[in-house]
């Protein structure tokens, strides 16, 4: 019997939160949309890097892993592949070798999540594809941190999120946009 990402997700989610020991510094966040939400993370955690999860059930097909690699690997800090058997080796060929690989095993009692290869720190972020995490009042935000925001209220987001690379280094916005990440999803559970 086939497993439906619905059936992988709670057990992937599980996981995740007991490797995380439940630190109040950590957030799931599912559904994340990257580059302006033309592809969605499955699972992300948010602590001190940005992980992401891509779940390719057996029941999916690998059509879509082409373009979701190509994006995930300019914004993630490590990225895994959760698939099942069918895809495993044929998914192996098409994510880069930082990348983590955990297969779905189905037993007799439940689903299983084994780890094939562990995930590795991306070698290669694009920081504007990172910076387009940033909602504009973050991006101005920031800015302002730096007295560079004089002019820029009420411009096109494009235009913040290229100031904001101009001024600030990879890690100062991968540190950004963890942040904002992590306030949004607390705010909204506050909610």
């Amino acid at each position: 019997m086939k497993s439906s990402d619905a059936a992988i997700r709670p057990v992937l989610r599980a996981k995740l939160l007991r490797d995380t020991g439940r630190d109040t510094e950590t957030v799931l966040i599912e559904e994340l949309g990257l580059s302006r939400g033309h592809v969605r993370v499955d699972i992300a955690v948010v602590n001190g890097s940005l992980n992401g999860y891509e779940i390719k059930s057996d029941r999916d097909s690998l059509r879509r892993l082409g373009p979701q690699v190509e994006l995930y690997s300019k914004v993630l800090d490590r990225a895994n592949l959760v698939a099942g058997g069918r895809f495993l080796s044929a998914a192996s060929t098409v994510i880069p070798d930082w990348w983590g690989l955990i297969e779905i095993v189905r037993t007799p009692k439940a689903l299983q999540l084994t780890t094939v290869r562990r995930a590795q720190r991306n070698p290669a972020r694009d920081p504007r594809i990172l910076a387009e995490l940033l909602w504009a009042d973050d991006a101005l935000a920031l800015l302002e941190e730096r007295n560079a925001a004089k002019g820029l209220r009420g411009k096109p987001r494009r235009l913040l999120w290229d100031r904001v690379c101009d001024l600030f280094s990879v890690e100062e916005i991968a540190a950004a946009v963890r942040a904002r990440l992590k306030a949004r999803s607390t705010s909204q559970v506050r909610q």
